[in-house]
């Protein structure tokens, strides 16, 4: 039997909405060191993943609306790109980089790699901020409120 670390909550932070070439993305970092995050892990990552978005981001079928994930994790740097279209539907895209060049950015070569678990928490945020604020039949859905809405680390930042 293998032995696992336990679970520790890592701290994250929400970093902000980015825009380019009408896309918005909502960003987070998490860290399995301190946060803030180096600041050209962030400024660089960002940079890098952005144009990796398809175009247009403005289809009947694709909003322009989605969230990256920055994680300073314990073997790389990943970096998580996912965005909304037809309806219900996430398109996710990963890359990462070495801790110790955080600036040298690929895609990730392994396509059955998805998320661990911390950057899940922060997933299934922005799943139940999509559903409330773009799904539910209760109201208009609003792409405002899905960017105004984020998780934060009191994890409590979504409209009823």
């Amino acid at each position: 039997m293998q032995n696992f670390e336990p679970y520790v909550r890592r701290p994250l932070a929400f970093l902000g909405q980015h825009n380019a070439e009408d896309w918005r993305i909502k960003a987070y970092a998490v860290s399995a060191k301190l946060l803030p995050l180096p600041e050209d892990m962030v400024s660089e990552g960002i940079k890098y993943v952005m144009q990796f978005l398809p175009q247009p981001a403005l289809t009947k079928s694709r909003y322009g609306v989605g969230f990256l994930i920055i994680h300073q994790g314990t073997m790389r740097n990943w970096y998580l790109l996912d965005w909304w279209e037809d309806g219900d539907i996430i398109h996710h895209q990963l890359f990462s980089s070495p801790l110790d060049n955080p600036g040298s950015i690929t895609a990730e070569p392994d396509k059955s790699l998805i998320a661990c678990v911390h950057e899940l928490r922060i997933i299934n945020f922005e799943s139940e901020a999509w559903i409330k604020t773009i799904l539910c039949s209760e109201a208009k859905p609003s792409f405002e409120n899905y960017l105004s809405s984020h998780m934060d680390s009191s994890e409590s930042n979504v409209p009823s």
